[in-house]
Parts: structure tokens; sequence; C-alpha cells
């Protein structure tokens, strides 16, 4: 009687045994065309003037070897769209030059590498962004994301996850949808007209902690040419 009741257990164990399933990963529905440029100007509080430099934000002349240590900077800035679980979300994509010391105590060796990073908003949001950019109020506008992060080229010599590819963004943001980031991300963005110019200003997303409204450091591009970023 024994032996059958333990065959009956591991039988019916058999049949209700654990299906190795690969999570499934969601693909890009649709991507606007990259803006690649952008003026960066900011308030250099010692000398009272305003600098400008292209795709990054500076007090001074930033060199293209210092680029990578100023967080506020992109080489290209995108919309995308995707769907998962049911649910359409609104990616708003940039690439960034990036870097660390390898040597943190002593800030010495400082390594560059790219980073994509990604700010995922919900269909409420991503409109209510239109509308900010359309109402052109002149008031700074913060948008908040609870679901961010980023993929870098740092580790590619592993393969693998760690390659620097558009598939690996996916599952990346597909976990952060699933898990949540760490800290809580602010877009500021801010649409106003200046003597007959329809322009915006804004921050990359960066931690709400540490954000920073539109006031002495900020990029700026006409209207014309933002828009270009809500053609989903």
């Amino acid at each position: 009687m024994f032996a059958f009741f333990l065959f009956f257990v591991v039988a019916s164990a058999s049949l209700f045994g654990q299906i190795r399933e690969d999570r499934w990963n969601p693909t890009f529905d649709k991507m606007t065309e990259k803006i690649t440029y952008a003026s960066g100007w900011m308030l250099n509080k010692g000398t009272g003037k305003w600098i400008e430099n292209q795709n990054v934000i500076a007090d001074r002349e930033c060199p293209s070897y210092w680029v990578s240590h100023m967080s506020q900077n992109f080489r290209w800035i995108q919309f995308a769209t995707i769907f998962y679980k049911g649910t359409k979300y609104y990616i708003f994509l940039f690439e960034r030059q990036d870097g660390e010391y390898k040597y943190q105590k002593i800030q010495e060796d400082w390594q560059e590498e790219t980073r994509t990073y990604f700010f995922i908003l919900d269909s409420l949001q991503y409109h209510g962004l239109i509308s900010v950019v359309n109402s052109k109020d002149q008031r700074d506008i913060q948008f908040k994301s609870k679901y961010s992060g980023y993929i870098t080229d740092k580790f590619e010599i592993l393969g693998g996850e760690n390659i620097y590819n558009e598939e690996n963004l996916l599952t990346k943001i597909a976990y952060t949808l699933d898990n949540g980031s760490s800290s809580e991300y602010c877009l500021v963005i801010n649409s106003q007209q200046i003597n007959q110019r329809e322009v915006i200003r804004f921050r990359l997303p960066e931690f709400c902690l540490i954000s920073k409204y539109i006031k002495d450091a900020y990029f700026e591009i006409e209207f014309s040419d933002f828009v270009r970023l809500f053609t989903l």
C-alpha cells in the first residue's frame, strides 16, 4: 500500500512539473527619427555670461574629451513605443557619453563608456507632455517616472546580455517594467515663445532629488524640431 502511495505521489508530481519558459520581451512598435542637435546653455555664475555648447550643458567651453564628465549631454534623443502585457508605453530614449573613475577614492583613471538611457511614460503622461509642449505657457513642468534605466557598452567583451544592442535594451526595459527602478527620475520641460521664436527648453531625465528647474542651465531647441518626437 505504501509503495503504491509513493508511486502515486511521484507520478502526480511529474504530471504537474514546471515547464521552462523564456520571458517574453517586447519589440519596439514605432520609433521617431532621432534628434541629434540642441544648444546647451548654462549661466557661468562667476563671469555672469551665458555659455553655449552643442549637445552638452556646461558653464564653460566643453572640449570633446570632457563631455563624458558632464551628466547633461547626449548624442541623440528619440521616442519609441512598445506594448507590454497589454499596455502601451512611450519610451524616451537618449544616448549619452558617460564614464567613471576606476579608482573612485582617489579620482584617478577615468574610463569612458557609452550608455543608452530609457525613461518610460504611460499614455496619460505622454499626451500630457504633448499638451505642455503645445501650450507655450513658459512654465517648468516636471514629469516623473519610476521606470527608468540604461544599458552600457562597458562590458561588451563579456558578450550575451552585456552586448550593447537593441535586444538587450528591450530586455532591460521589460525587466524594469516588471520590477521598477531603485530611484525616481524626472524630466523637466518648458515651452515658450521668445522674440517671435517658438522654442523648447528641457533637461534630460535625472534623479528627482537633484533635478533642477529650468532657470540657468538647459537645452534649447526649436519647437518645430522638437515636435518630431511626437510622430508616433
